[in-house]
């Protein structure tokens, strides 16, 4: 190859600075409607383009199917000058890349993007197609607005690697939400973007869903939240992953130091044996958990059982999430659900029943017993604790009170005008 074809190469390499020349100097007449394949696509262009006083373009999706602020990718799109605009926008916050289509010059692209700083939301739904994602440590580098990072594509090994290693090294400290959906990661691959996070405790959501993690994720991912001591993580999904009892276990050890509010583990492999492993995490009282989701895990009355034991006592969870028919309850479970929420044994066993849990099962199943929605309903009112006591134990002994004469008198009052209000919310709400 000659020095001239060399010569000649190096002046075609479209770069950021390519498209700045032609911007600007004596370049800056190109039409948007001469570098792009649609008019939809040039006002796009003119848009970023004219930021200066319309910034009315904050929401941008590069895609193969026209909708409204789509930048439909076709044939003859230099996606290079839409990286370039993209650079030099400070106005676009959310950035979604479906689909390349017939684009050219996405190294370009990803360039421009990387000069960007107001990106606050990245969704990343395609692969690179060959460009390796380390090209973009700059922009996680120089970008201090990110709080929401989203893969949704088969991300493969090689994929993986490259995406905790940019984490890994551009540690983004503004990241809150980061979200691996149907990417099908495998335990390898999971295993690399979970080690990669063991220096973010920032994080507030992570959404891993559908990623078939198994035991050596849910391992890599428990030493990571660990590692993190305190954190402020409040939501975690782990839906269809493949995890078993073994791995919930090793995952029950990682959680105990989280701020969590929500944990999702639908379509597992989840029996009686893994619930009980969170026991302790449910007893503890640093637990914060609000909803726990389990659907379609076939844990059977074992596993109710198992779920009403270690919720004897917990003061966060309000939802549990299952659907009866595909988790094989019978009786056996519902019964341990009645003594969960109202254990008639005694007054004392009564009043120390869970009196915080307002779904058990699913709003929309028929099949969960009259009696269990009606405590729910006491459970979503005031004074659940009495009001129980009232309804399973009418015949209440007062003779113990009078060896006190008159002093408890006003105490009992109130006790029972307490009882009374919640009793009428109740009945209210039952009417409606």
């Amino acid at each position: 190859m000659d020095v001239e074809t060399n010569r000649q190469r190096a002046m075609e390499r479209r770069d950021f600075d390519y498209y700045e020349a032609r911007n600007r100097g004596c370049y800056r007449d190109v039409k948007s409607k001469d570098i792009t394949s649609c008019k939809g696509n040039a006002s796009i262009l003119q848009r970023l383009r004219d930021q200066t006083w319309d910034t009315s373009l904050q929401v941008l999706t590069i895609s193969e199917h026209y909708v409204y602020d789509n930048f439909v990718v076709g044939e003859g799109d230099d996606l290079g000058w839409l990286g370039y605009f993209i650079g030099k926008s400070k106005y676009l916050y959310d950035l979604r890349i479906k689909s390349w289509g017939e684009g050219e010059n996405i190294e370009a692209f990803i360039e421009g993007i990387n000069r960007n700083q107001s990106i606050n939301s990245l969704h990343i739904g395609t692969d690179l197609r060959g460009v390796s994602f380390r090209n973009l440590r700059p922009f996680f580098r120089n970008n201090n607005n990110l709080y929401q990072l989203e893969f949704n594509f088969e991300v493969g090994l090689e994929c993986a690697e490259s995406i905790a290693f940019v984490l890994d090294e551009n540690r983004c400290q503004s990241l809150e939400s980061l979200r691996f959906e149907d990417c099908n990661l495998g335990e390898d691959g999971f295993a690399v973007i979970a080690t990669a996070l063991r220096t973010y405790p920032e994080l507030e959501e992570l959404h891993l869903q559908h990623n078939n993690i198994g035991l050596t994720g849910c391992t890599a991912l428990a030493d990571t939240l660990r590692g993190w001591g305190a954190s402020n993580l409040k939501h975690l999904d782990l839906d269809g992953n493949g995890i078993d009892d073994q791995g919930l276990q090793t995952l029950a050890a990682g959680i105990t130091n989280t701020k969590l509010e929500e944990l999702y583990l639908s379509d597992n492999l989840i029996t009686a044996v893994g619930l009980r492993s969170m026991s302790d995490y449910f007893q503890s009282e640093s637990c914060c958990l609000k909803t726990l989701n389990v659907l379609r895990n076939d844990f059977g009355d074992e596993g109710a059982v198992a779920l009403a034991d270690i919720l004897m006592g917990n003061k966060s969870l309000t939802s549990l999430h299952f659907i009866s028919h595909q988790s094989g309850i019978t009786n056996a479970g519902w019964a341990a659900f009645s003594k969960l929420l109202c254990d008639p044994a005694s007054i004392n066993s009564t009043y120390h029943s869970n009196h915080n849990i307002e779904t058990i099962g699913d709003d929309e199943d028929d099949s969960t017993p009259l009696k269990i929605r009606q405590y729910l309903k006491l459970n979503a009112n005031p004074h659940p604790a009495m009001n129980k006591i009232l309804k399973s134990h009418p015949d209440l002994d007062m003779e113990p009170f009078f060896q006190c004469k008159l002093k408890l008198l006003p105490v009992v009052v109130d006790w029972f005008q307490c009882a009374s209000s919640g009793m009428m919310s109740f009945q209210r709400q039952s009417l409606q």
